[in-house]
Order: C-alpha cells, then structure tokens, then sequence
C-alpha cells in the first residue's frame, strides 16, 4: 500500500509498481481500491491490467462501481463488459445512470445485452437479481454420450459449473445430472435414467436470503431458478450466496447499531451527520418517555436519594438480558426463516430470563441491604431486578417475532425501541416499588 501511495502521489509511472500490480489476485486490488481515498481509486484503477478490471471491478464495493467506470476509456468500459458474467453486469449496470447503461447495453452483443437487460428487471435481492443465465444444459432425449458431447460445447461458454441441466423440449426443468455420473455412464445409456429429478429450485421473487438459507440447508453447489411453468431461467451458484450473506449480515449489523446501510468507511464528515443525525433525534425523543417516568418520582428520589444509586444498574441488566434475547431470535430467524413454533422458543427465552433474574436479584438484594441495613430496601431492589432482566428478556424474545410476523425487519428491535422499553421498565418497578413500599409503609 505504501508503495502504491507513493507512485499514485508521484505521479509518474512506475514500472515495479505495476509489475506488482499484474502479481496481485482481483480481490487483493478489489481491497487496495476499498482503502484508497475516492480521488486515488480512478488512478490505480487505470493502472490494472484489463485482463483483471472485470473480475476486480466485481469484487470491490458497489459504492464505487460510477467512479471507477468513469476513470477508463469509453471503449475499455465496453470490452470490460464483455469479460463479465452477466449477472454481474447487470448488478453493476444497475447503480449506473439509466442513460449510461443503455449505451453500454447498445454497444455489447444483442443476445448478451438482452439477457442482461432481462435481468436487471428482477428486484436485485430476489433470486432473479442474483441469478446468472450462463449454464449448461442439455435435453432428456439424449444419450449419455450425446450428452457429453453437448457439455463440452456449451461448457466453453460458461464459467465454473459443476451441475448440468435437464431441459425438456419446452425447456422446462426435469432433473439434473453430476458431471461424475454422466461421465462414467455408459455412451448409449439415455439421460432420462441417469438424471435425479428430485431438484430445490427456486422462483425468481424469492428473497436472496431464503435462497442462501436452501442452498446452505441442503448442501448445494448451485440451485436452479424457474419461472411458474417450471421453465428453466438460470441458476445461483454457491459464491454468489457467500456474497449474499456478507451482504444481509452487513445489513443487520448496520440497523443493529443505527447506521444507514450506504454509509462507507470514506464518507465525508457531512454525509455521516446526515446519515447518523435522524436515529439519534429518535433515540433523543424516545428517550425523554423514560425521563417522563423519573420525573414522575421526583419526590421519592429526594427522599430516598440512595435509589437513584440501583436504577442505572436495573436498567443496564434489563437492557442486557433483553439485547441477549432478541440477539438469538434474529439469529433464528435470519438462519431458519419464522420458526414453525415460535411460542416454544419465546417461553424458553422467558424462562431463561426469570431465572436469571432470580440469581441476579438475589445478588444486588443482599448487597442493598446490606448497605442500607434494611431487609425491605434489599427485597425492593432484589424483586425490581428480578422483574426487569425478565421483563426485559420477554421483550427482547417477543418483538422480532412480532416484526416478523408484520412483515418488518427484525434486526431493528435491539436499536432505539429495545433501550426505550426496558429502561421505562426498570425506572418505573424501582421508583414504583420504592415510593410504595419504603415510602408509604414508613
């Protein structure tokens, strides 16, 4: 990287440094473009050879794809459409000006330019968004070594497969065979007795997530995408889903922490404010309903002013417990979808919850009363933790299933909403039990 830096800053050409950058694998280039500032990308872009511009062009952040394109020659950005694989193309062709990609799309092969066009009408995180139309597949009607002959025909055209395809003569999927099997059996055996029918397929208005949780569930290289007469549209290889759940984890990592999606590690101090500013005025508002709660126990704060002591501590510990629940719920649903029984997996976590409270509790109870030298102090402080980590633990397990079921994105309940709920709990079982139980029984 410094040396990079230094013959970006310089200016000049540099013969080592570009014979290094020839060395480097396109997702190394994919990650030195990531870390340069926006003004140094366009420059280190140019300088990759265009054998590697594609596949590296594929690997860095989608943020940059405008700038990068931006930075060659109008004749370099159509060769480099060539060399990609068309769901790619149409990934990137996507975040371009519309007017940009239908020049781009004019000037690649009519087939190709059609193919990726009919992509990029899919939502881009449905199975159709992600889906590559290069395959290989051949016709039932086949024998064996017909159908090895095919293969190593197509098989020139398409990229990494492993699976061939069973077509009928209405192109529909009717199975699929191993490149083993079909391989070792014999010539004249047809490929209808050799084929497995029993294929996961998938429809393109599946969600990327539901199709990176079947191709993980069933062990798959690759799954096949239909339309709703079972014709065969493409497929979903297995690196595609790597990069699918890189991006849904990204995504729920973001919402966890109230950070729009887009934000990038070089964002200028602006974009962040503007980006960060509208969760923080949620979380400035929600949080006054807590401050309403205390204000409402002002008197007894002022009388018992050792309470005020126990509250950041109730409301840490229900805050605790709640984010440790919802964290294995969204867990759950994001590796399994709903859950088919979710009452099961709720009492389970509240269960949990009351228990723990109950050692915790025990706890701080003996630990108040001794400080205050009172057994009543200790059992009020004692029975508001208890209800507050398993309170807290019913919240946290209960809403992203409620959101779930709603159809909202669970990842969402452990930000501004969970903190609300939980410290307007404690504050108010503590303020509560005290300004009842050491106020008036006084």
């Amino acid at each position: 990287m410094e040396r990079i830096r230094a013959s970006i800053e310089a200016g000049a050409p540099d013969t080592s440094v570009d014979e290094l950058i020839a060395e480097l694998h396109p997702a190394d280039l994919a990650e030195i473009i990531d870390a340069l500032d926006p003004e140094e990308r366009a420059d280190f872009f140019r300088r990759i050879p265009a054998a590697l511009r594609a596949e590296t062009l594929t690997e860095v952040g989608e943020g940059a794809w405008p700038a990068l394109l931006e930075s060659v020659k109008e004749q370099d950005v159509h060769e480099l459409f060539e060399e990609l694989e068309l769901d790619d193309a149409a990934d990137i062709l996507a975040e371009l000006p519309s007017e940009d990609a239908r020049q781009i799309l004019e000037r690649i092969e009519p087939e190709e330019s059609r193919e990726i066009a009919a992509l990029m009408r899919y939502d881009e995180e449905s199975a159709g968004g992600v889906m590559t139309t290069e395959l290989v597949s051949v016709s039932q009607d086949l024998a064996a070594d017909e159908a090895i002959l095919a293969v190593r025909l197509r098989g020139r055209e398409v990229s990494d497969f492993y699976t061939v395809y069973v077509v009928d003569e209405d192109e529909r999927l009717v199975g699929t065979l191993g490149l083993q099997g079909l391989i070792l059996a014999d010539g004249r055996t047809p490929v209808s007795e050799i084929m497995d029918r029993d294929v996961i397929r998938v429809r393109p208005t599946v969600d990327q997530e539901e199709v990176a949780r079947m191709i993980a569930k069933y062990n798959l290289i690759s799954i096949p995408v239909v339309d709703e007469f079972e014709r065969l549209l493409g497929r979903i290889t297995v690196d595609d889903v790597i990069d699918i759940i890189e991006a849904e984890t990204t995504e729920d990592l973001f919402r966890l922490s109230g950070v729009h999606q887009e934000e990038e590690a070089h964002a200028s101090a602006l974009e962040i404010v503007r980006s960060r500013t509208p969760w923080l005025l949620v979380t400035l508002g929600t949080s006054g309903l807590g401050a309403l709660v205390v204000a409402q126990y002002e008197s007894t704060i002022q009388r018992l002013a050792f309470i005020a002591v126990f509250m950041p501590v109730i409301a840490a510990m229900a805050g605790n417990s709640a984010i440790q629940a919802t964290t294995v719920a969204v867990r759950k649903l994001a590796l399994a979808g709903a859950p088919t029984r979710p009452g099961r997996s709720l009492w389970r976590e509240i269960g949990a919850g009351f228990v723990i409270g109950g050692l915790v509790a025990l706890l701080l109870a003996v630990a108040g009363g001794i400080w205050q030298g009172s057994a009543r102090v200790g059992l009020v402080v004692g029975a508001s933790m208890w209800l507050a980590i398993g309170l807290g633990a019913t919240w946290g397990a209960a809403f992203p299933l409620l959101l779930d079921r709603i159809g909202l994105d669970p990842a969402v309940s452990s930000s501004v909403f969970l903190t609300t709920m939980t410290d307007m709990l404690s504050f108010l079982l503590i303020l509560g039990s005290a300004s009842y139980f050491l106020l008036h029984w006084l």
